[in-house]
């Protein structure tokens, strides 16, 4: 007998008397409409180098936040109360893209025109301490924000430590664990390399009914619900793109595309 699936008000009847990880995915799998939806729309006003996956990701974060948080007894639909925790993820995901605060960069320029000026009139470089004082600020607070100013800076694993060499082909790196079970790093780069060159020059809406249409799975009139479009009209758009792209890519093998 095929296993009966639950309500989403008997997931959160669950989930809420007994909170595990999997009834809370659960809950999420059943929401997820709403981040691709709030994506979407961001991914309108947002620079084109950002991603559409990668605002779905972040709100994704905000999503699991709000499940975990969210209190029936308040009277508030869960929809509404996880707009706001999924568009605060996503506005501190795109805060955090910019490690370094303009306090910190200010702090930064300073600082060098500091040690610069010193290291003029001094035989060796000049010291922290000797920095701070130039600058008029405690050394607890230089030393702080120096600290702040390192967060902002790469490290790359491969200057951690020196790779050897084990003969099998692999690493032996600690960080390096092959997930046998997650899909293969190249069919994803070449799935992600062949969506991208299929959609190259195409307008920034009619990319987003191409992802929303094919990846996401959503409906024309769902999709036309995010683009503010009728759904005749998202129809239309989706026949256009096909037309372009049948007339463009004709005879075109798969190797070339991803070459």
């Amino acid at each position: 007998m095929a296993r009966r699936e639950m309500t989403i008000e008997a997931m959160w009847k669950s989930f809420l008397k007994r909170p595990t990880v999997e009834m809370r995915n659960r809950i999420v799998v059943h929401y997820s409409q709403l981040v691709h939806t709030h994506a979407a729309r961001l991914s309108r006003k947002l620079p084109a180098q950002i991603s559409y996956d990668e605002i779905c990701s972040a709100a994704f974060d905000g999503l699991i936040e709000a499940v975990e948080a969210y209190d029936p007894e308040r009277k508030a639909k869960f929809e509404t109360f996880c707009q706001q925790r999924i568009s605060g993820a996503v506005m501190d995901w795109l805060r955090s893209l910019d490690p370094q605060s303009r306090t910190v960069r200010t702090f930064e320029k300073r600082r060098l025109m500091a040690a610069e000026a010193l290291g003029s009139d001094q035989e060796y470089g000049a010291s922290h301490a000797d920095v701070a004082k130039r600058m008029e600020m405690t050394q607890d607070r230089y030393d702080y924000l120096c600290r702040l100013s390192q967060l902002g800076k790469e490290v790359h694993f491969s200057a951690m430590e020196p790779a050897s060499d084990r003969g099998d082909g692999g690493s032996s790196h600690p960080w390096d664990v092959r997930d046998r079970r997650g899909e293969d790093p190249a069919v994803k780069v070449s799935r992600e390399v062949l969506s991208d060159y299929i959609t190259k020059g195409l307008a920034r809406e009619e990319r987003l009914v191409l992802t929303l249409y094919y990846f996401e799975g959503m409906t024309m009139a769902e999709i036309g619900s995010v683009l503010d479009l009728s759904e005749s009209r998202v129809s239309q758009i989706h026949k256009e793109i096909l037309q372009r792209l049948r007339g463009k890519f004709q005879g075109v093998a798969y190797e070339e595309l991803v070459a």
